[in-house]
């Protein structure tokens, strides 16, 4: 079985910027990374780059590749450089420290309005960070929408 981002984290983010990535976000990053011979320092890739949803997001470094090949794969022309501005020149290597920690830049911070404490969203191949406050204004999980529905699946009876 392949190992995914899932729940949703929070973590204190310090005056320079360093957070705590919580540890079973770790864990998958460390099982994406292939140069990661120790199993507590993997690298990881941050996108910076704006989407329809305001947060900043992690790649392990294979599943970067993935994306990275991808763009690489594109016929040139403006559709391959607008995929390569916002997912290539958006993109910051990283390695998580002793602590379990990365340093979040200023100015990105600042962008995203992380300040403080930092809510780290799993969505399977990619890890969101979040502002707690935009977070629970962007998302309303209390909209009465059913999010089995449209996966075409079938609900077991036990779980209505």
């Amino acid at each position: 079985m392949e190992v995914s981002f899932t729940d949703e984290l929070t973590s204190k983010v310090d005056g320079k910027g360093r957070v705590s990535i919580p540890a079973p976000h770790r864990a998958v990053l460390v099982g994406g990374d292939p140069a990661c011979d120790d199993g507590k320092n993997p690298n990881l890739v941050l996108i910076h780059s704006k989407s329809h949803e305001p947060c900043l997001r992690i790649f392990t470094v294979a599943a970067y590749d993935k994306l990275r090949q991808e763009v690489l794969d594109m016929p040139y022309g403006p559709e391959r450089n607008k995929k390569s501005r916002k997912l290539i020149s958006k993109a910051t290597p990283l390695m998580v420290d002793d602590n379990g920690r990365v340093i979040l830049r200023k100015d990105l911070r600042e962008r995203f309005g992380i300040d403080g404490a930092a809510i780290f969203v799993g969505s399977a191949d990619h890890l969101q960070i979040w502002d707690p406050d935009t977070y629970e204004e962007f998302y309303d999980d209390d909209d009465g929408e059913d999010p089995f529905i449209g996966l075409g699946q079938v609900r077991p009876a036990a779980m209505a």
